[in-house]
């Protein structure tokens, strides 16, 4: 039964798009979409090129992803261009460094395609990290964020994780409700929304690579916005609710007197 489920899901990757945000990844992107596509050939493979100034584009084309264009910067404007421009079932966003393991996403999609999640999280630290994916202090800041995310929100162990899988219903949502950052916060802004609207979330353990190159991401600083964008969501939400109440205490008072 397991294995005609399996074959059911490989088979049906026609409704699965890859969206890869991509800035300056010409080391790595030509790999990732190799494997992609020999690993799920019937798939879209999106590469999502936002500004890069090297050969980025160009190889993903030559390899024959779809290249689409975001000129605003930032991994959160690329995101919701890709959104807008793929009508499949199913989403798969992944970053472009070849940090994510493509075999991960079956596992990933699973779920969503029996109709058991919403959304499915890779978590990198319930699973195998390759020495030197992550730095001692990112694993720290990382605890710290998660620990955040479940205190607000629900359980996670991995909110920072850029391995993602969506259903078409969770995308839309995304799309409708709009995304206010711009930068490494998107995780954190989309974890926030989709947890608020009561869609279902699980993590799969995945493994993860080190980069070939320097990473973009800023310990201290992008960590500070993405802690930031837990707290704003979450008493946001709650200052409106008590906003929308006390105005409601105001009318009835002035109905009385």
């Amino acid at each position: 039964m397991v294995i005609k489920i399996n074959q059911l899901i490989y088979d049906t990757m026609k409704d699965v798009a890859f969206l890869l945000p991509a800035y300056n990844e010409e080391e790595s992107i030509g790999k990732l979409i190799e494997s992609i596509k020999t690993l799920y050939p019937n798939s879209n493979v999106i590469v999502i090129d936002n500004n890069s100034t090297d050969k980025t584009a160009e190889i993903a084309s030559k390899l024959g992803a779809e290249v689409i264009s975001e000129k605003k910067q930032g991994k959160a404007h690329a995101m919701i261009k890709g959104f807008k421009h793929c009508d499949s079932s199913y989403v798969v966003m992944l970053d472009a460094d070849n940090t994510y393991d493509p075999h991960d996403a079956r596992k990933l999609l699973e779920p969503l395609k029996r109709d058991e999640a919403d959304l499915v999280l890779g978590s990198r630290l319930k699973g195998q990290k390759q020495k030197g994916s992550i730095s001692k202090t990112n694993i720290i800041g990382n605890h710290i964020l998660s620990f955040t995310a479940s205190l607000f929100y629900q359980p996670i162990s991995d909110v920072c994780t850029g391995y993602w899988a969506f259903t078409k219903e969770v995308i839309e949502y995304l799309i409708m409700t709009g995304i206010d950052c711009s930068g490494f916060e998107l995780e954190a802004e989309m974890f926030a929304k989709i947890s608020k609207n009561k869609f279902k979330i699980i993590e799969i353990p995945i493994s993860y690579k080190k980069r070939a190159d320097e990473a973009k991401l800023s310990s201290i600083h992008d960590g500070w916005k993405i802690f930031k964008t837990l707290w704003d969501y979450r008493y946001s939400f709650i200052f409106l609710i008590f906003l929308i109440d006390f105005n409601f205490f105001i009318i009835i008072f002035q109905g009385v007197l």
